[in-house]
């Protein structure tokens, strides 16, 4: 297999519109949506748009190249392959205009074709390169380069009986045990042990004691999938808390200490002064996922304190104050009162 150097560009995987500048700054190239998702019985065809939008100041002769992607570790990005000659699925698909012409600030829409054999089986995994038509890099031996373009991601699931779709929770945390203030965050690791992609969803439901749930998040809203015998991380952050930290930003830009690490402030916005989080805390979530008949819930618990430790001293010491000046006002007034009744009986 020959391996992809990309050199423009990082798709983050199943998320947004990606916008990609070519080396030389004048190439850039939006596409729309990321990815896409088919379903389609062997032995039929299925047909989806892809949209690309020229944003730069001249016309563009654009060609879409075919490749095959993975998933790049547990990051839920994709790592781009290039096409083996095994690779017959590639041969399924064609294209409205395989080239074409887009003006500056025009959309263009391309309709992509898939005739699924009937002997074809579970996933199947594509990215749809545009690129310049006239551009050509020079490419070491075993290297493919996808110099100034930009992909869209299309997975196609030829559905038959036997698909197994299973996903297990391997990990669900948060990142401290004991936090001072918020944001608290979650960490799900999800693993995909079937033979199809899944896009599993859900929340998780935080609480304190018996109450109520207290706040609701959202895990994976972007509907990413995660590809067959392959895992996934899915974050999300409790951060609705007084004080917060919240990532520093100067001039649009996150600023970082001297170890290139990402620096917080601690915010203090009076109005959300009714949310200070103090004690023990559960977070339940409830993740579901199509097996192709019903829903298949996940679930998982884990439990973390938040111990606003320099608040709880602050309150400590003023408690501590106010016992000591009540303690001196009440040894004062008994003091008084001998001396008064001192001096009355001098008087007598």
């Amino acid at each position: 297999m020959r391996r992809i150097q990309v050199i423009t560009f990082l798709l983050t995987f199943f998320l947004f519109p990606t916008l990609v500048s070519a080396q030389d700054g004048s190439l850039r190239i939006v596409t729309s949506p990321l990815p896409i998702s088919l379903v389609a019985e062997p032995g039929t065809t299925v047909s989806t748009e892809l949209k690309v939008k020229n944003a730069g100041t001249e016309a563009e002769t654009l060609k879409i190249d075919i490749l095959k992607f993975n998933a790049y570790e547990d990051t839920g990005k994709p790592a781009l392959h290039d096409l083996e000659p095994t690779d017959e699925f590639a041969k399924w698909v064609t294209f409205s205009e395989p080239s074409f012409t887009v003006l500056p600030e025009e959309w263009k829409t391309v309709t992509a074709t898939f005739n699924v054999p009937k002997e074809a089986s579970f996933g199947y995994y594509y990215a749809f390169v545009f690129t310049r038509a006239s551009e050509q890099a020079d490419l070491a031996p075993q290297e493919t380069a996808v110099v100034g373009g930009t992909a869209t991601l299309v997975l196609l699931e030829a559905r038959v009986q036997d698909a197994k779709r299973e996903i297990t929770v391997t990990e669900f945390k948060t990142d401290k045990t004991v936090y001072e203030f918020l944001p608290v965050n979650f960490t799900v690791s999800l693993k995909n042990s079937g033979n199809v992609h899944v896009a599993p969803r859900g929340n998780i439901f935080l609480s304190q004691g018996d109450d109520k749930d207290i706040a609701l998040l959202e895990l994976n809203p972007g509907k990413g999938s995660i590809l067959p015998e392959s895992s996934r991380v899915f974050e999300a952050d409790w951060n609705d808390g007084f004080p917060v930290y919240e990532e520093r930003i100067e001039n649009g830009q996150v600023v970082l200490d001297e170890l290139g690490q990402q620096t917080y402030r601690l915010v203090w916005n009076f109005e959300n002064a009714s949310h200070l989080r103090i004690g023990k805390y559960t977070a339940k979530m409830l993740l579901v996922y199509d097996d192709g008949t019903r829903d298949i819930p996940i679930e998982g618990v884990v439990s973390f304190w938040v111990m606003p430790w320099r608040l709880i001293a602050l309150a400590v010491l003023n408690f501590a104050l106010i016992v000591g000046l009540g303690w001196y006002v009440i040894r004062l007034r008994r003091r008084l009162k001998r001396l008064q009744a001192q001096e009355g009986v001098i008087k007598q």
